[in-house]
């Protein structure tokens, strides 16, 4: 199992889960979530987008399309509308 030091506090993370799902909706909204992630310097952090809408929209499937494109892993979460980021730590 992984694990990572952050602020002194060690976590250990699960395996990413691997989904073979493909983006086939608006390019758009891909586009944009993909531009939300970039980063233009090493010291730069990306912004962390909150994709909201009802069950069944591709909410899930759009996060793994742009994850895949980047190349980085996919930890699927399930959370309810008022879950801060600072609670799953």
């Amino acid at each position: 199992m992984e694990s990572v030091v952050i602020q002194g506090v060690e976590l250990h993370l699960s395996p990413a889960d691997v989904l073979e799902w493909e983006w086939v909706g608006r390019p758009e909204l891909l586009r944009q979530l993909l531009a939300a992630w970039m980063t233009l310097g090493e010291g730069d952090s990306p912004l962390s987008p909150r994709l909201v809408g009802k069950p069944g929209v591709g909410k899930t499937t759009l996060a793994a399309a742009a994850a895949r494109a980047l190349g980085r892993p996919v930890y699927v979460l399930q959370a309810t509308m008022d879950t801060r980021p600072e609670d799953l730590l």
